[in-house]
């Protein structure tokens, strides 16, 4: 930075950009490693937990947080500052609102999340093609009519071939991996979700 100001923002890569998908595994990784992960600065987070799991402000945070997983209040603060430095440039998105009931379950989940991250997405830009991102193919018509009918077609297919989990994951705001890396990818093909 020269005389105080902000450094720029890292150019974004022509190719597209990765999406780490989840925290829990990147908390298994050191974060030297981590930090020196070249899709690090352009990537996005879409983290299927709570916020206030990660940064808790009351005690009943903090016990749902350690109950959901421990490792979120011993996270290396260096990643917890990486986190909110991302969200400042809007490249984090938290697929349970705080204030849902969450119940443990794989399908527990808000059913208006994944429109709210079509909405999301929309408003960052595809370093692929400079223009926004499509917003998430959310209509479930689309997934159940097949390629013949001009919707998903299976064999194309890079997660998962069941178009029933796709809207079943999107209609209940759940985080089952492949169905939502298939929406993410079918949705915008220059978006490539990963663990680590």
């Amino acid at each position: 930075p020269i005389n105080g100001a902000a450094a720029p923002p890292p150019p974004l890569p022509r190719e597209g950009r990765t999406v780490f998908i989840s925290l829990s595994s990147l908390l298994h990784k050191p974060w030297g490693e981590l930090s020196a992960d070249g899709r690090l600065p352009s990537a996005l987070f879409f983290f299927g937990s709570k916020r206030a799991w990660i940064f808790p402000t009351t005690e009943a945070e903090r016990q749902e947080s350690a109950a959901n997983n421990p490792q979120y209040l011993r996270m290396d603060q260096r990643l917890r500052e990486c986190i909110l430095r991302k969200e400042e440039e809007g490249l984090v998105f938290w697929l349970k609102p705080d204030g849902l009931v969450y119940d443990g379950g794989l399908y527990s989940g808000d059913p208006g999340a994944y429109p709210r991250a079509s909405e999301w997405l929309r408003g960052l830009q595809d370093p692929a093609t400079g223009a926004p991102y499509r917003p998430l193919l959310l209509d479930p018509s689309w997934w159940r009519r097949g390629a013949a009918g001009g919707g998903f077609d299976p064999d194309n297919a890079k997660y998962t071939k069941r178009a029933g989990d796709v809207v079943k994951n999107m209609e209940n705001g759940a985080h089952d991996y492949d169905p939502f890396c298939e929406l993410l990818v079918q949705s915008n093909p220059s978006l490539t979700p990963a663990f680590m």
